[in-house]
This record gives structure tokens, sequence and C-alpha cells, in this order.
């Protein structure tokens, strides 16, 4: 197939329409549709369905789709090997990431890489744990810096940062000197919520069961700057791996205090690759240095990040992720 109609494909494949397809590509839609037709025609069976005022894959289609995406990265893969032997690396690198490690941990990575290769591209999937999953599961990500679990197949991970769950908060909070907070003792005071809490809310639905607590939520937001700048102002508690927080911890504005709750003691954030770009010049120059990145992030908050105090009780769900 022509590189065009891999790309046509692709683009209507994760837009939904081949008018927003034509958009992103800057062609005429009639283009898109034809090459569609065209290779519909060669195959013997439609790609897609039209729904509503967009398509969506058929079971033919979605074959198709892998291949075209196969291609696409092997073709990449090619053309910055080809770069390479002449000493300059080109090509795009694709990461999904969790919001925490977007504050420092990736920027300083990529503005590395950038000055050393300034002819490779990044393209940042910022993802909420319940976001992150079609990104994964198509295979899509490059690079994706995400709690570690057993759904990511395809993907190897090369570097990792163990980080207790806590509560986050000014150091005159009432809490800010205790070892450990239970769920219910920040139940007392006013939280600040990412908008996808999802780490927190099997765990506190069985806790306030029994303790009859409930959060008083005084932010509910999508944006890790928006809660820390709440926090720093001591509007509320944030419940937070100290992973993007390292300056402020450093600096003493905000503390962190471990969650005691066996479910939510230990997390892991992994730094993942997908298991057939390893090749890639473009990828390894960017995962070495993230690489670098999770090493240094790993040795100044070691302390924060303790093994948990006790096993989880049985019937306990397995490895699970934890906050941003």
């Amino acid at each position: 197939m022509h590189a065009a109609a891999l790309r046509y494909v692709d683009q209507v494949a994760r837009l939904g329409s081949i008018r927003r397809a034509a958009g992103v590509l800057n062609v005429a839609s009639s283009a898109v549709n034809r090459q569609i037709l065209k290779l519909e025609a060669e195959i013997g069976t439609p790609l897609f369905e039209r729904v509503g005022n967009g398509v969506r894959p058929t079971a033919a289609g979605e074959h198709v789709i892998r291949h075209v995406r196969e291609t696409l990265s092997r073709w990449n893969d090619v053309r910055g090997e080809i770069a390479t032997l002449s000493g300059d690396i080109h090509g795009e690198v694709r990461i999904v990431s969790i919001p925490a490690p977007l504050v420092r941990i990736l920027p300083m990575a990529i503005e590395d890489t950038a000055r050393q290769h300034p002819h490779i591209s990044f393209r940042v999937i910022d993802a909420a744990p319940r976001e992150h999953t079609e990104e994964m599961r198509a295979r899509r990500a490059d690079i994706a810096i995400l709690f570690i679990d057993r759904r990511h197949s395809g993907y190897d991970v090369v570097a990792r940062i163990r980080m207790r769950i806590g509560a986050i908060m000014r150091p005159d909070h009432p809490l800010a000197g205790k070892k450990e907070v239970t769920l219910t003792d920040c139940a007392d005071y006013p939280v600040c919520m990412l908008s996808d809490p999802w780490i927190l809310n099997a765990t506190a639905e069985a806790e306030f069961t029994h303790s009859g607590a409930q959060f008083k939520s005084i932010l509910l937001t999508n944006s890790l700057p928006m809660t820390k700048h709440a926090m720093l102002n001591g509007l509320g508690i944030g419940f937070f791996t100290p992973t993007g927080f390292v300056d402020e911890l450093k600096r003493r504005e905000l503390v962190h205090v471990p969650l005691a709750e066996p479910d939510l003691s230990a997390s892991e954030i992994g730094l993942l690759i997908h298991r057939d770009r390893h090749s890639s010049p473009a990828v390894r120059a960017l995962a070495g240095r993230l690489i670098k990145e999770f090493a240094d992030l790993e040795r100044d908050f070691g302390e924060l990040s303790p093994a948990p105090r006790r096993s989880p009780p049985a019937g306990s769900r397995g490895e699970r992720g934890g906050g941003d």
C-alpha cells in the first residue's frame, strides 16, 4: 500500500471521521475517501462502517489498521536508522504519561534530548489512568511513564521508582507532623482532588463505610498545576506520590505524609518502552535521558518511598497503581 493511504487509514481510525482526518492531514475529504474506497476494492470488503456522523472500523478494518500502524512504525524506524548513518538522528517519539512526571521528569529529559538531537520531535499525551488505556492497547506509544501493572503487554519496563502514596500539604497543616495518616484522618480537612481519583475510590469507600467519614472536596480539577497551587496556598490536602513535587518538598514548602492503608502504601511508576522500538535511535536517545532522570529522582526521594509496612490483607486486589 502507498504511504499516503497508510496515513489516511490511520488517521480515520484514530479520529473516527473522514472529514476530521482530512483536516489533520490537510487534504480534501474526497481524497481520503477515494483512497479508502480503493483499498476496500483491493481487499474485497469494507474497512469502515458509517455510524452517526463518523465511521468505525469493521472486523476486517481492525486487521488492516494493525498492519498499517506496524508498517508506519517500522518505516519510521528505517528512516531514523538511515539518518543515523550520517550521524543525524531524525524521528518522532510518542510518549504517554500520567500527569506528575510532566511537571519535571519528562520536560527535563525532552529539553536535554532536543538540544543534542534537534531533528527529533516529541508528541506527548497527558493521560489520566483511565485515559491511557486506548493508547497502550493500540500500542501507539513508543515510551510510557505509568503506574506499573499487568495490563501493558508489548512493553518492557526499563526503569522504575517505588513511591508511597501520601497526603501532601503545607508544613503548618495539623497533620503535617504525623508519620502516617489514614483517609479518615484526612477527611476532617478540605481536600483538593484530581478529576480521576480512581486510586482512592475503592479504598476510601470501604474505609468510609466503617468510619462514616466523607471527603470535603474544596477543589476538583484535571490540572495538576492547579492542584499544586491550591495546596501551596493552604486550600486543602492532595493525594499523590512525591514524583510531581520534587522541588516543593526539598524546599519544605510542602510535606508528604504517607497513607497508612495497605492498598495505598506503595506504588511503582515505570518507564516503559515499546518492545519493537528499542532499536529506534530517537526512542533510544530519549529513553536514555529518562533513565537518568528516574535514577536521580529515586536517589533524591528514596526515603519517601519505603516498602509497605505490612502485607495486604487476604482477598485484597493484586498489583495496582497509585495516585499521580
